[in-house]
């Protein structure tokens, strides 16, 4: 079907003037070179000296006090080196953002398009709930996270209820290095379902009745409906979400400053991600050449990740229109 639209279209343009031929490739051109000119100032420009620094060394300093540099990998074979070591703050950094993403891909995303059907099925109570799902995403995180640290700090609410039912004694969460990520990607989860459901219900919306009414007309149930005809017609929405999360991958991260900040979290070194590891380093002053490098190698490492989860998606594409 595709095919033949596009068949049509090719059609069509060639009937055109040549006139009018020329001003349309004029306008193609126009808007390739605004994404173009967009991309050099606002990303190369803005990085390039983020890159070249990730490719210098320091030798020293010279008769003058003048700091000496070379080009070398140094800073590349240093972070590797940070790899093999135990428990090294890149190593952690790395495992905990994998943490974040891995939440996002197998937990955030299925549960918000499941809550996201049942809401577009106008369940008893669904504006309130629609309403409770979203407020996180349209309220200061600051405010949130405040919220949520009295709630689960000792003789907090959450606390209180635990030892009023069990006589459970909440540890402290966020002091302890085991549960500190833990609970904040909990956080995360409370706070993050709100803008894909968005996008999920908008999708939802534009399924013709009529498909919906042929479904429940030969006996289909709520799985059915959901997974063999709502999901084929949401699929572009649905990928997209996920590949967005895929290009994230390595800069997946819950608010782990706002949570440090009050001095109640664990230590840096254990819930530190790879984002957060950069924004530290670079905030104390030090050499920058290690974090750019760091930046660096995860950006060039998520390309393929991304490229090859672009072409597996497009493959699955149900090709549906409607």
């Amino acid at each position: 079907m595709k095919k033949n639209i596009f068949n049509n279209y090719l059609k069509k343009f060639d009937d055109m003037p040549k006139a009018f031929r020329k001003s349309k490739y004029i306008f193609c051109y126009l808007m390739v070179a605004l994404a173009v000119i967009n991309f050099c100032i606002f990303y190369v420009a803005v990085n390039i000296n983020s890159i070249l620094l990730a490719f210098r060394e320091f030798t020293g300093y010279d008769e003058y006090y003048h700091e000496q540099y070379v080009w070398s990998f140094a800073n590349f074979i240093r972070m590797f080196k940070d790899f093999a070591l135990p428990n090294s703050t890149v190593g952690v950094a790395v495992k905990n953002t994998l943490k974040y993403f891995a939440t996002n891909i197998f937990f955030m995303i299925p549960v918000s398009y499941l809550v996201s059907y049942f809401l577009f099925k106008q369940v008893y109570g669904y504006k309130v709930f629609r309403v409770i799902f979203f407020l996180p995403s349209i309220i200061s995180a600051v405010v949130y996270v405040t919220v949520f640290k009295n709630f689960i700090q000792t003789f907090g609410p959450l606390y209180m209820v635990l030892k009023g039912i069990s006589g459970y004694e909440l540890p402290a969460l966020l002091s302890n290095p085991k549960t500190a990520t833990p609970t904040i990607i909990v956080y995360t989860i409370w706070t993050g379902l709100g803008i894909n459901m968005i996008l999920y219900q908008g999708a939802m919306k534009r399924v013709p009745v009529e498909v919906l009414e042929a479904c429940e007309m030969d006996g289909g149930g709520w799985f059915h409906e959901m997974f063999y005809v709502i999901t084929p017609m949401v699929w572009p929405t649905l990928s997209m979400t996920i590949i967005l999360a895929f290009t994230g991958l390595f800069n997946s991260s819950g608010p782990i400053l706002l949570f440090s900040e009050a001095g109640t979290v664990a230590g840096a070194n254990d819930t530190t991600t790879i984002a957060f590891y950069i924004f530290q380093r670079t905030q104390t002053g030090g050499a920058l050449e290690y974090p750019a490098a760091i930046g660096i190698f995860f950006t060039v490492a998520s390309i393929p990740i991304v490229i090859l989860t672009r072409a597996l998606f497009k493959r699955l594409d149900p090709e549906v229109e409607y």
